[in-house]
């Protein structure tokens, strides 16, 4: 590869993404704790993807629709992870429901654009863990985490969440924290990232309102040939109920992540969580 190939195919990506992350406003934890810049590179994954990602994102949004179909028109719906918008029915959400509150620890500039042209549609910045607030209080001395799930603007007048953001992806930022800066042991770092998901599950199991579940529970490699090599799962054993749907996501293609493999999720996704 000739040095100006190189430098297009590597260097600049490299450096639109850094730009990216100067030029978006973001909370210092979601700084810290990298979730800014895990959101830009999922952009940039994306892009990359499109091809592989188009039936997860049909599938999403189709049963997103399909678990708010019996909710009255002057309730709200919220999003739990609404991350770059690219799963969620945003037109059909916002002409159907009184108030739409999208709820994520980072929202780049390019979605608040979005979303400024929507007169009932609330961007809400939150830690969905809890764990922001006190995750920088912690020392190697006092190393304990304990998830504290909010739902901010849940109220009366909310008739469905929609959790959309994977829970093998909640816990990634806390636990990198904890393995980097506070030496968990690998025992530990299980059990936070354990937690992170049993906390939220419990926290959509008690809310007073319809709930719709989107995750990932199965990871599946796979070599050139399309022969599953590894099968993992991602939720630390935890056992859900049997999902109304499954379908596949295949989130990194051959090249992506691994020369050699190429990743693959199975989603399970829930009408209605109980």
């Amino acid at each position: 590869m000739q040095e100006k190939d190189y430098l297009i195919t590597f260097l600049c990506p490299m450096i639109l993404e850094y730009i990216k992350y100067l030029t978006n406003p973001a909370s210092q934890a979601a700084k810290e704790l990298g979730q800014l810049q895990e959101t830009i590179a999922l952009e940039a994954r994306y892009k990359r993807s499109k091809k592989q990602w188009a039936s997860h994102l049909k599938n999403s949004k189709e049963m997103m629709i399909s678990a708010s179909k019996n909710i009255s028109a002057d309730k709200d719906i919220i999003v739990l992870g609404s991350g770059l918008l690219l799963d969620i029915p945003l037109d059909y959400l916002s002409d159907n429901f009184n108030q739409v509150f999208l709820l994520d620890v980072v929202h780049l500039k390019k979605i608040k654009q979005i979303t400024e042209h929507y007169k009932n549609i609330t961007l809400v910045e939150q830690d969905i863990t809890g764990l922001s607030d006190s995750i920088f209080d912690a020392t190697k001395n006092h190393p304990t985490l304990t998830p504290k799930p909010d739902i901010p603007c849940l109220t009366p007048n909310t008739g469905l969440v929609i959790s959309a953001n994977m829970l093998s992806q909640i816990h990634l930022a806390p636990v990198f924290y904890a393995e980097s800066k506070l030496a968990y042991s690998e025992q530990q770092l299980e059990q936070l990232a354990h937690d992170i998901m049993i906390s939220h599950l419990r926290l959509l199991s008690t809310l007073p309102c319809k709930v719709c579940l989107l995750t990932d529970f199965v990871r599946l490699y796979k070599d050139k040939n399309q022969n599953i090599v590894i099968t993992e799962s991602v939720l630390f054993d935890i056992e859900l109920p049997k999902p109304d749907k499954t379908w596949y996501w295949e989130i990194a293609p051959r090249g992506e992540l691994d020369k050699n493999f190429s990743m693959t999720s199975m989603v399970y996704a829930y009408e209605d969580y109980e």
